[in-house]
């Protein structure tokens, strides 16, 4: 079996770390570079971003691991220069671990707490109370996308001026780097191109009216909704990673926002606006 060269490095121990078992490993030596030994455990965590099936496969043959541990050993020569060159000292390096850390952090937390909850019988669950969200239906929605609430909804006024066009409004309003190209005009987008706040919205705007300020995490939007075209509802089989990837986010968005009730956040506005 080949073998991609570095195929799993990088986030192979981040995927490990959040679905694989490695406390029943032995971690037995299968080689030594310099003085740092690679144990099987390193073996095993460099096939944590691959699936168990294939996994297993590359397991049962001998010439299949030789090749992952040639992989690792050549991580560990590369791994070694950067240390003697001292990489791993400057500042750059150590803020990107910090970063890598939080990531790592939240990655487990978010796996402790959910995958229970996600069970097949959950996600079809799911499904069922939201088919109105898996359907190939369409909508020809433009947008201004702005930060501040206030200025949005400055914005949505000067829509119901009929002197006043959306599209010139898009153009000169929004934050979206692609408006100066298509004036804010998003063409025809299906219900699992956007968040769900944003979606839900433009799929119960009636053709030809405007919708906002809908707060998302990228901002407020302002849509005006130009055309709709009904297509047919999708099967729980045809949308079931769909509908488990919505789930995951609707859980996500509540815990967070559960938890930043209970936290003190201050933002400096100033700070932000003068970077």
């Amino acid at each position: 079996m080949k073998i991609n060269r570095f195929f799993s490095w990088g986030m192979g121990g981040l995927l490990m770390s959040l679905g694989f078992p490695l406390s029943s490993l032995c971690a037995k030596e299968l080689a030594k570079v310099n003085q740092s030994v690679i144990t099987d455990r390193d073996l095993m965590m460099t096939l944590g971003s691959v699936n168990e099936g294939q996994r297993a496969s590359i397991l049962r043959d001998v010439n299949s691991r030789r090749e992952i541990l040639k992989e690792i050993i050549d991580r560990e020569i590369l791994v070694q220069e950067g240390e003697k060159l001292k990489l791993d000292q400057d500042n750059d390096f150590k803020d990107q671990v910090v970063v890598y850390r939080k990531q790592l952090l939240m990655g487990r937390l978010l796996e402790k707490k959910f995958s229970s909850q996600l069970t097949q019988s959950a996600v079809k669950k799911y499904y069922e109370s939201n088919k109105n969200r898996f359907s190939t239906d369409q909508v020809h929605v433009q947008q201004i996308l702005v930060s501040d609430e206030s200025q949005a909804n400055k914005i949505l006024g000067m829509t119901g001026d009929p002197k006043n066009n959306f599209q010139e409004l898009a153009e000169k309003y929004s934050k979206d780097p692609s408006a100066k190209n298509n004036r804010g005009d998003l063409g025809y987008i299906g219900r699992d191109r956007f968040v769900p706040e944003f979606t839900d919205a433009v799929f119960s705007t009636p053709s030809g009216e405007i919708a906002g300020p809908i707060k998302t995490i990228y901002g407020y939007h302002i849509v005006k909704v130009i055309e709709k075209r009904i297509g047919k509802p999708l099967e729980f089989s045809e949308v079931e990673l769909q509908a488990r990837t919505a789930l995951r986010q609707e859980l996500v968005r509540n815990y967070v926002d559960n938890l930043r009730g209970q936290a003190t956040i201050k933002i400096d506005n100033r700070a932000l606006e003068k970077l």
